[in-house]
């Protein structure tokens, strides 16, 4: 994993202030790059690079990378899993290094830059610059797995990793966009591509951007498919699969440095170590244990790496640990965001245990079907359907009827029945079970009229499907806005940043694309043909230890986070009334409900940040 940077002039040509700018941005993101660090300039463009050394440890993998002529550039983030296959298919260029990155130097030549983003498999997010035809690509990978931002400013077009980088180099105003805002407030993180900074935007997964003097446009070559077949493909659809999961593990585990497993205990990390012990003989695996025992998963854990033979690792966290951290934790934050402190904790042990690349089972939910709500959506379709058809007066007496109660007994479950107000598609259920604040609590913290939320919410939902008259369920369109709200602008965005903190490189072999192509392929809902959470990952793995971890009840990388919260509880409040972003009033009144137990410690840890100015 690395740090990318960079300015290019749509107008004019580059300046010393340009390289004052990309030197500043890349300054800023040392700790994604600790090992090397480079920079290059011509009359457009200056790019800038840290890097963190995985695949060619030697100096010929140094960044930024040019091709053998020196009129393509790039500076790149990431890692593509089937580089090794591109290379010999390019086998009229020549290769200098045995890094990833000069395959899409040498693709782009080859094929194009549609060509070869449609040959690559991986996570990555790059700038490229080609002097012959004065352009510039900023390109993102299909989920959104690795981050890069960007300022189309009148003159010139500058991005970066991280969006406090862009802030840090002078070059955009740290100015927060209170639409953002309240996107955070709805979801829990902010909606892209909007971000917490006026001014910046994230590229969007699946995009490409292409700039020269004519401005900037946005491409997208990709998109997720949530639709499913209705026929049945039988064993040899899950045949395929199987061979298609295992490939991916694989691929994930190649390496220079060493690698590491995140083990929860659960059926998700269960699968990635008896995937990965195929690969390589002795897997390490790395666990985060607490003082609670109901929450703790370090038995669970242990047994799973007991029966793959795993050089296991254990690292305590406790009360203390969190809170003497929390300062170290918004310094890392770069943009606000409910969760994270696990992604935070989990990349400092891997650190403690000398991993540098350490394999995580996030998406397996998203993918596998693994939430509760997915069940329920899939088998309710119907139901949904006769719902909507309710008569308008009567579904709004009832919605008022249980918001007005959710109002006057602190029940924010009820309350959130007013997402409901405009309809019973994916949009509104994923507000009434995905939701953070809600709708009405909303409005209150920001001081706005429902009038205005709604059209921030219509805002939120216009995710630019490539193809909005294709026919989807409530559960496919749901599915859909989790994939593009939660995984990508909470717990991919989360997982890299507090990851790259620690300088640690984190792969979720369950997003590759070649995996959710596979899956839109299987029968609808045979993701839940089966006993147990995920049954169609555990067929796919096949071990009767991974089958035995799905019947357990779902957990994650769990702590006693509010047990901590109320153990801190002044330092917290103060934190959460100090900031000027939201209604005073309105944020007391929440953490009354905290302290008695209405009110989640997710929504009052994000009052205190915000309070703190994240």
């Amino acid at each position: 994993m690395c740090g990318t940077a960079g300015v290019f002039q749509l107008r004019g040509v580059t300046t010393y202030l340009d390289e004052e700018f990309v030197r500043s941005m890349t300054a800023a993101q040392s700790h994604r790059g600790p090992d090397d660090g480079g920079q290059f300039r011509d009359d457009r463009v200056v790019l800038g690079h840290r890097r963190l050394s995985i695949i060619d440890l030697s100096p010929l993998g140094r960044q930024p990378m040019s091709n053998e002529d020196g009129s393509v550039w790039i500076t790149y983030n990431g890692e593509i899993y089937n580089f090794q296959d591109l290379a010999r298919g390019l086998s009229n260029h020549r290769f200098r290094s045995h890094c990833d990155t000069e395959v899409l130097l040498h693709g782009y030549e080859e094929w194009g830059m549609e060509g070869l983003l449609n040959r690559v498999r991986g996570m990555f997010a790059f700038a490229l610059y080609d002097s012959r035809a004065s352009r510039c690509y900023l390109v993102r990978d299909r989920l959104g797995i690795k981050p890069l931002y960007y300022s189309a400013l009148p003159d010139r077009l500058a991005f970066a990793s991280e969006v406090k980088a862009l802030t840090h180099s002078g070059v955009v105003p740290d100015s927060r966009d209170p639409r953002a805002l309240v996107g955070l407030m709805l979801f829990g993180s902010v909606p892209s591509p909007r971000t917490s900074v006026h001014g910046i935007q994230c590229l969007m997964p699946g995009t490409y951007l292409s700039a020269n003097r004519n401005g900037v446009v946005l491409h997208k070559y990709w998109d997720l498919d949530t639709s499913q077949s209705a026929q049945d493909g039988g064993q040899d659809a899950e045949r395929e699969f199987r061979a298609v999961l295992q490939d991916s593990v694989t691929r994930h585990m190649v390496s220079d440095v060493s690698v590491g497993v995140y083990l929860s205990g659960g059926v998700d990390s269960a699968a990635l170590v008896a995937l990965a012990s195929h690969t390589k003989s002795k897997v390490v695996t790395l666990t985060l244990t607490s003082d609670d025992a109901a929450l703790s998963e370090g038995d669970a854990a242990r047994d799973i790496a007991h029966r793959f033979g795993a050089d296991h690792r254990e690292i305590h966290l406790s009360s203390h640990d969190f809170i003497r951290e929390v300062p170290n934790f918004l310094r890392a934050m770069d943009q606000p965001t409910t969760d994270g402190v696990n992604s935070y904790f989990v990349a400092r042990a891997a650190r403690q245990a000398g991993v540098t690349v350490a394999l995580s089972g996030l998406g397996g939910d998203e993918v596998f079907g693994g939430y509760r709500h997915h069940r329920w959506l899939a088998r309710r379709n119907r139901s949904i359907q006769y719902l909507s058809k309710l008569p308008a007066w009567f579904l709004g007496l009832a919605i008022r009827t249980g918001v007005l109660y959710g109002r006057l007994r602190g029940r924010e479950k009820w309350m959130r029945l007013s997402a409901l107000n405009s309809g019973v598609g994916g949009s509104e259920l994923y507000l009434l079970w995905r939701g953070f604040f809600a709708p009405l609590q909303v409005c209150s913290l920001m001081g706005i009229s429902e009038k205005e939320l709604q059209a921030a919410t219509e805002e939120f939902f216009d995710l630019g499907s490539e193809d909005p008259a294709r026919e989807v369920s409530a559960a496919g369109s749901f599915r859909y806005i989790e994939f593009k709200r939660y995984l990508h602008d909470q717990a991919l965005r989360d997982t890299d940043v507090f990851s790259m903190a620690h300088s640690i490189e984190v792969r979720v072999p369950f997003l590759d694309h070649v995996i959710l192509d596979q899956v839109a392929k299987l029968p609808r809902g045979s993701e839940f043909e089966g006993r147990g959470n995920k049954p169609l990952l555990t067929r796919a793995v096949g071990d009767q230890f991974v089958s035995e971890a799905a019947l357990k009840p779902k957990r994650g990388f769990s702590f006693p986070f509010r047990s901590w919260m109320r153990a801190h509880n002044n330092d917290m409040k103060e934190m959460a009334m100090s900031g000027g972003y939201l209604d005073r009033r309105a944020v007391s009144a929440l953490w009354q409900q905290f302290e008695s137990d209405r009110l989640h410690w997710s929504r009052a840890w994000m009052l205190s940040l915000v309070g703190a100015g994240k």
